[in-house]
Formats: C-alpha cells, structure tokens, sequence
C-alpha cells in the first residue's frame, strides 16, 4: 500500500481519534479538580495509539496498526504493516513514525519538547500536538478533554524550528569544527544545537558546551510554544517568509497561534494589525492593541491576512 496514501488516511482519523478519546474521557476519566502537573498529558498520548487502532481496524481499505517503541527513544509510535515482521532498526515493516507530545492549554509554558535532529527524520515522519484542558462536565467534576490537534510531517516544523534558531543567534554543530575537537569522521555532535551562549541545548551535545558543572545542557530548543518566539526585525522576517513558503511551518504556527492567542498577539506590531484590521473593513481608529487583536481574531479566516502582512 502507498505510504503517502496511509499517511493522509492516519492523519484524517487522528481527529476522530480524539473525539473518540474525549467520549471516553467524559464517561470513564472523571475526577473531583484537576491537576495541571498531574501527568495526564502522557496518558492521553497513549490512549490516542489504542483508540487510532481501534479506529483502523474498522477500516478495511488500511493495513495499518499505531505501535508503541519498546524502549526509549525520539518517537512514540510507528505506523506499521498489519501481520508483517516490524524490525525497529532498520525500519522494516514499517509506514512512518510518530512523535506524540502534549500540551496543557492552563499551563504557563509547556514542558514538551520537539528536539529532534532533522537528521533523525524521514520525511513522512509524523508529528503530533494534543492541545488539552480539564473541563468541567458536571456540578462536580472534571475531565481531560482534547480541544485540539495537530498531525502534520515532522519535517517541516523542524526546518521552522532551526530556521528561527539560527536567527536568535543560535547555531549547529559542524562535525569538522567539533568543540570538543572530535576527528570529523567520528564526531558524534554533527548537527547538535548550541545556542546564542555558544551552550548546548542537547544532553548529546559536545561536553565542553555544557551550561555549567551542574547544568547538563539549556533545554530551551524545541519548545512547543517558545520556539516561535522572535526577538529581533531578522527574527520576524525569518518567521514569515517561512511560514509563506513552507504549509506545514503554516500550519503549524497557526496552530499555535489559534490556541495560544498572546503569541499571535506580542508577535504583531500595532501598525500591522491596524494594516490587517483595515483590510478584513474593521474600524482601526478606537481602541488599544488588545482590543484590535481581539476584534481581527473573531473573523473567520483572519490569519491568512495576518500572515501576508
């Protein structure tokens, strides 16, 4: 079967997936509060590979089924051939991977990460978001609900992701010019990252970039939410012509965007959400920034003019 076919089958019934999982939270997760830190969001990503299997194998035009790595690594899941040898290591038997992560929409900054070397991505390698929150479902109780998802190759939103770094002064690995002077045909750092301190962002990153004797590295690449964050004209500019020329970097920033609204907002100078605001015929002479931002995002489609301005 096609791969290009069963990826954009996986990708359509992810959405059902999570519905799927929502029924199922609504009747069987129900608590008295709910705790941010509580390690829901890994229970989620794991009930969303059961109920996809359950979904697929009522699918009779797929071959398919989510597996689960046996140890620990980047992803999550690898899409499989049904009743075939699947042999991790070289990828046999296999569709692609996919990377699951998480996000509380309460917390203040997610913990998750998506640090994968480009390297370590094939291109039809998955990623996956689930936006959630505890929702309130009766007098008393609470649920964890899926308010959103992303599913969308891996790929793209790690050339975002290293496109934006490089632009903060952040910078990669070069296995001829290794910091801990590696010979480059054995480097092991090839690719790491190091940011705008010259520190490394990676456990595997070249020992003597270590932030400090206590600190084994900064943690601060591949954040969720922090990654789209531009602090400079350069920044910015990066931004856009990537999100212009690249859907999925698109699709992924709008995403982001669409649940976590400040983002969008603090990116936008006044000027250009007066210059979008008149272009979808809203008034721009009263009111403050959070007014204008609030008035733009309540019509439908205003990101693709956002995104051109």
């Amino acid at each position: 079967m096609d791969e290009n076919y069963v990826y954009e089958q996986v990708a359509y019934l992810s959405n059902i997936a999570c519905q799927r999982m929502n029924d199922f939270s609504t009747q069987i997760l129900r608590t008295r509060g709910g705790r941010i830190g509580s390690g829901m969001g890994a229970l989620l990503e794991a009930l969303w590979g059961y109920m996809m299997n359950q979904i697929i194998s009522q699918e009779n035009s797929l071959d398919c089924e989510i597996a689960w790595f046996p140890n620990n690594q980047y992803n999550d899941f690898s899409c499989i051939r049904r009743d075939e040898v699947w042999d991790a290591t070289s990828r046999t038997g296999e569709y692609f991977r996919i990377e699951a992560k998480s996000m509380n929409i309460g917390a203040d900054e997610s913990k998750a990460h998506f640090a994968a070397l480009d390297s370590e991505i094939e291109p039809n390698d998955a990623l996956l978001i689930l936006v959630w929150e505890w929702r309130k479902i009766d007098d008393f109780h609470f649920s964890p609900i899926v308010i959103d998802s992303f599913f969308d190759r891996a790929k793209g939103v790690a050339a975002l992701r290293d496109a934006l770094h490089i632009a903060r002064g952040g910078s990669f690995v070069d296995s001829t010019h290794c910091p801990d002077g590696c010979l480059p045909y054995c480097c092991t750092h090839n690719g790491e990252p190091l940011n705008a301190a010259g520190k490394r962002e990676r456990l595997s990153g070249p020992n003597t970039t270590r932030p400090s004797s206590n600190v084994s590295y900064a943690s601060n690449f591949g954040g969720l939410v922090r990654m789209l964050k531009t602090d400079s004209q350069k920044a910015r500019n990066v931004f856009r012509n990537m999100r212009r020329q690249n859907a999925v970097a698109d699709h992924y920033i709008s995403f982001i965007h669409t649940n976590f609204p400040n983002e969008e907002k603090n990116h936008y100078t006044i000027a250009e959400l007066r210059e979008t605001a008149l272009r979808l015929g809203i008034d721009v002479h009263s009111g403050d920034k959070d007014s204008l931002y609030h008035a733009i995002r309540s019509v439908e489609g205003y990101q693709t003019i956002l995104k051109n301005i």
